[in-house]
């Protein structure tokens, strides 16, 4: 059936009316974010990545680092050289992260390079009763948009996506080597220690079996 031009009108009409509410967000339906897992079960590392440069201008207008006017009319935000930088510095951008990427009774520390793109974003978990599957839960960005996802890599090959309601996966990470080391560690000092002894007590040893043989010569 063919519309007439007002009927065309009337239908443009129903439609802007029907997406004037809508903002236009930076990049969810782009290149996916991605993140790395990495560490032993006791100190767990995600490294995660932006996918887009616009979605850093977009979270760091929603953070605060940028100004709420780098956001147009509707709902955009895009990239500007130093974004990057003012998102990395913020306290506030910090904050979010830990917020977004966590692990359950486990304190975690945030490492933002300045180049957010190359270097992404570093957070390093402190696990004081670890396991050596770790459940890690990433949603990073999906509260300004359910469309935001991430794309996960991990030891031995391991991979996961973050996206829609799949908010956490578990990871099988190895088992924290700080108490075997400190146990090589003693054990090493422990024999360094035992030869010491053994080298003494050989030389008083033998100093004092050569004093006797020396004091039975004079008496003789």
């Amino acid at each position: 059936m063919r519309l007439s031009p007002r009927a065309l009108a009337v239908v443009a009409g129903f439609v802007l009316a029907a997406t004037a509410g809508v903002p236009a967000y930076a990049h969810p339906f782009g290149p996916p974010q991605t993140a790395t897992i990495s560490g032993d079960a006791r100190s767990p590392q995600v490294t995660w990545h932006f996918g887009a440069t616009d979605d850093i201008a977009y979270l760091a207008v929603h953070v605060g680092a940028l100004p709420q006017d780098r956001m147009t009319l509707d709902g955009a935000v895009f990239y500007e050289s130093g974004d990057e930088a003012a998102l990395a510095t913020s306290e506030a951008y910090a904050d979010y992260v830990l917020d977004h990427i966590r692990i359950e009774g486990c304190d975690g520390s945030v490492e933002a390079g300045q180049d957010l793109i190359g270097d992404g974003t570093t957070v390093i978990f402190d696990c004081p009763s670890p396991a050596s599957a770790t459940k890690i839960e990433i949603d990073m960005m999906t509260d300004l948009h359910p469309a935001y996802q991430t794309l996960a890599s991990g030891p031995t090959g391991q991979k996961a996506a973050y996206a829609g309601t799949t908010r956490s996966h578990t990871w099988s990470l190895g088992e924290a080597r700080a108490s075997a080391t400190g146990l090589s560690a003693l054990l090493q000092i422990g024999g360094t220690l035992g030869t010491i002894v053994l080298v003494g007590a050989g030389g008083w040893w033998f100093v004092r079996r050569r004093r006797r043989a020396e004091a039975n010569a004079s008496a003789s």
